[in-house]
């Protein structure tokens, strides 16, 4: 009973065009279907719906063994010479009735629960959608005997008092015992909804059908049943309304009454008027519509429900990831019902969902796009299994039992570079990119990327790089280190830099010869020294040591000690920082350092790409956003050009939903760059048919990228125009975030703030259009 009926048309029924506008054509629609309720396999009720869905790239070429689209006559068909079929796709619910039997029914029950067999009505679903029939045709006939061997059902007319039996005493249906062992997942505020359906209607009974995978309870009346069960109704609606549990304010439960589409208002309104007054206020609402799943919604500040979830078993495991010729590789013991067959004879007989968290592995792309409409990538399953990414997670199909699933993990550049290809982007990383990457590694992640938000740590670090000598005595890190613990007392210590090798300890002398400064690490210091300059030998100064030891001096090494602050990595890898730690949440980021990008004929780079993960309460509400970033060190002058702004809008034209991050190591934008940013905000400003910005600009100044912990409590600290934005509604998403600091750094008005201008403005012209044309009438009129 839980597998949605997706809805396939050109033009939709007369019964939903009032809900439906028409710039949201059929196969828009039955692709939004798609997406809310994210089918493991897809039935075609006859060839070329999935084409006609727009959904022609989940139909596999040369798949054979676990297709992901069959046909209806393909889901029954007969096999291996049998007289009886087995569907294609999922369990047979005939191991589900012997567990029944074997763990329930053989026993002598307490309380005997009432069980039926409904009869089909002709001219009408009401049967199949309400109570559920089995198929009439001789080769599926044994599931039927099976049903009535396990309950030994009454055969029953579909009628009021069948229904109150069913809705009301819970007696078992076949419908109903497609769900056993099933849990869903609803709360406090999912009251039950009570659908007044006509069930001549098709539209209806797939309504119907699908409001059992949305979250509030839902209990079906036949419009022609309603004056029949009135007294049920109002027993109903009036037993729903009680106090919430826990809630000191007095909220109440209110059940909902929801009319299908095919019933027109009048007659919706005329049938409550039937309904037995005496209801408290307040005790119903009133529903004459849809919702609209097949609409994507983005914008969380309104609460939409999400799809039911509907779970088997859950379990924690830990992961163990192990390389297999360059291939990152682990497994897991996937759950199983209890009730299902050892071996089956198709692929998809149950699904397992993996939902990985990011602990403990940074170098794992855990936040991947999803993939709803085309599984050709990424191939995360064994062979050719194609699994499915989406709100739930990794889907992984099972076919055996007692068998451990294998699963493909990516690096993160790896899968970035493979989700380019597939966008018609050849990509791989650039110099700067491998600098960085080494810089992540030294550091131990992002989280290590904190010893490095410093200005002045910086500052230090790249004169190191950048002079002649790499050096730097003892004094002046430790007096670094001093005023870095008077700011913040956890600041890293000098230990720190050492462990993650970033700067080393030696001694430093002066050749005899000509007079150059040597540096010589611990392990190699001698007596005797040759110089780096003239490659000359001398004597180690044993007799004139400096005092204070001020022979010793640290040095930067590795990729630390590339000049032009790493070639930019150090910003890069602080704007990455940011974005990983927006705020206190389960946030994830999958992420590469810089990039050489080409497409069509054109050359690119990237300082840093990501994928942004908003997983809140469990529960990804949208795909993971793409990010392209710019980043920028410090310096005197223009840093941001227009020309560079440019090259980011030719990327950003072939990822049209990419967030554009442009960061600078220094607290301002100058008057020059202001003047850019503010027309590239205003074109990234375009608006997507959802409503929001196309391309979102967020800018980052040394404030964001030296942050101690959380960037709303940097801001606050901050005072003047960032303590304005220093609350949780400026830091929500991504969207909120560039949008106020838009308005800092640019002083530009807020996104929204600019939409309702333009539609004040454009109501007002048509408001005055109107005015204009009606004086022009009664001129003539007068004339």
């Amino acid at each position: 009973m839980y597998n949605p009926i997706i809805p396939v048309f050109d033009r939709p029924p007369k019964e939903w065009k009032r809900e439906i506008h028409d710039r949201s054509k059929g196969p828009a629609i039955a692709k939004g279907y798609a997406r809310f309720f994210e089918p493991d396999v897809y039935v075609e009720a006859e060839p070329g719906l999935i084409e006609k869905a727009n959904l022609a790239t989940l139909r596999q070429e040369h798949a054979t063994f676990s297709p992901l689209v069959i046909t209806l006559d393909e889901l029954q068909e007969k096999r291996d010479g049998r007289d009886w079929s087995e569907l294609l796709v999922g369990l047979n619910i005939r191991e589900v009735l012997f567990h029944i039997y074997r763990t329930e029914q053989k026993f002598l029950l307490r309380e005997q629960q009432e069980s039926f067999l409904v009869k089909p009505q002709r001219g009408n679903a009401l049967s199949e959608s309400m109570f559920g029939v089995y198929p009439a045709s001789p080769d599926l006939d044994y599931i039927r005997r099976a049903f009535m061997d396990v309950y030994q059902p009454e055969s029953v007319d579909a009628s009021p008092d069948t229904w109150r039996r069913v809705y009301r005493k819970g007696a078992q249906t076949p419908l109903w015992a497609t769900r056993h062992s099933l849990q869903t997942t609803r709360y406090w505020h999912h009251d039950v909804v009570v659908f007044i359906f006509n069930p001549a209607r098709a539209t209806d009974c797939i309504d119907l059908w699908n409001m059992r995978l949305e979250p509030h309870p839902v209990v079906p009346i036949p419009l022609d049943w309603f004056d029949r069960l009135t007294d049920d109704v109002y027993d109903l609606l009036k037993l729903e309304h009680r106090p919430v549990v826990g809630n000191p304010n007095g909220v109440m439960h209110r059940a909902t009454i929801e009319f299908g589409r095919s019933i027109e208002k009048p007659d919706a309104e005329a049938t409550l008027k039937k309904l037995k007054p005496g209801l408290p206020p307040g005790a119903v609402s009133v529903k004459y519509w849809r919702n609209p799943v097949w609409v994507e919604h983005r914008d969380d500040r309104i609460y939409r429900d999400s799809r039911l979830k509907v779970v088997a078993k859950e379990r924690r495991a830990d992961l163990v990831v192990k390389e297999d010729r360059d291939q990152l590789r682990t497994t897991f013991e996937p759950l199983e019902p209890e009730f299902a067959e050892r071996y089956g004879g198709h692929h998809h007989r149950w699904v397992n969902v993996l939902r990985l968290s990011s602990y403990g592995n940074a170098n794992i792309a855990w936040a991947l796009p999803f993939n709803t409409f085309d599984r050709s990538w990424p191939r995360l399953g064994m062979g050719t299994d194609h699994v499915s990414i989406g709100g739930e997670g990794w889907a992984f199909t099972q076919q055996f039992k007692n068998l451990s699933q294998s699963v493909s993990l990516l690096r993160p550049d790896e899968a970035i570079v493979g989700w380019f290809k597939q966008n018609g982007i050849e990509a791989k990383l650039s110099e700067p990119g491998h600098i960085a990457k080494q810089m992540l590694e030294h550091l131990g992640g992002l989280w290590g990327v904190g010893i490095l938000a410093d200005v002045e740590t910086l500052a230090l670090l790249n004169r190191m790089a950048g002079g002649h000598r790499r050096n730097a005595p003892i004094k002046d890190w430790t007096d670094l280190i001093s005023r870095r613990r008077m700011k913040h007392p956890y600041a890293a210590d000098l230990e720190t830099f050492t462990k993650h090798n970033v700067i080393r300890l030696g001694l430093e002398t002066e050749c005899f010869h000509c007079k150059a400064k040597n540096w010589s690490g611990l392990t190699g210091v001698d007596y005797r020294i040759v110089c780096e300059r003239c490659l000359k030998p001398y004597d180690f100064p044993q007799a004139n040591i400096k005092a204070h030891n001020r022979n010793w001096a640290y040095r930067v090494v590795g990729p630390f000690s590339v000049p032009d602050f790493g070639r930019g990595s150090y910003s890069a890898l602080l704007a990455l920082r940011v974005l990983s730690t927006i705020r206190p949440s389960s946030d994830r980021l999958t992420f590469a350092t810089a990039m050489d990008l080409e497409f069509d004929g054109v050359k690119r780079e990237a300082d840093f790409v990501a994928w942004y993960t908003d997983e809140r309460a469990n529960d990804l509400r949208r795909p993971p956003q793409f990010i392209i970033g710019e980043a920028k060190s410090t310096g005197k002058g223009d840093l941001i050009t227009s020309a560079e702004l440019n090259k980011l809008k030719e990327i950003a034209a072939k990822l049209p939903e990419a967030v554009i991050v442009i960061a600078v190591l220094r607290d301002h934008f100058t008057h020059t760059e202001q003047a850019l940013l503010e027309k590239f905000v205003t074109w990234g400003r375009r608006v997507n048919p959802f409503g929001e910005p196309t391309n979102p600009v967020l800018l980052l100044t040394s404030h964001e990228l030296t942050v101690d912990h959380w960037l709303s409590s940097t801001w606050k600290a901050l005072g003047g125009e960032h303590a304005k934005f220093a609350d949780y509604q400026n830091m929500r998403t991504l969207f909120d975030l560039a949008d106020a600091t838009q308005r800092i750094y640019l002083g530009m008005p807020g996104f929204h703030e600019t939409r309702q201008k333009y539609w004040d403005a454009r109501i007002k012209r048509l408001a005055d259009k109107r005015k204009a044309t009606q004086s022009a009438t009664l001129t003539t009129a007068s004339k």
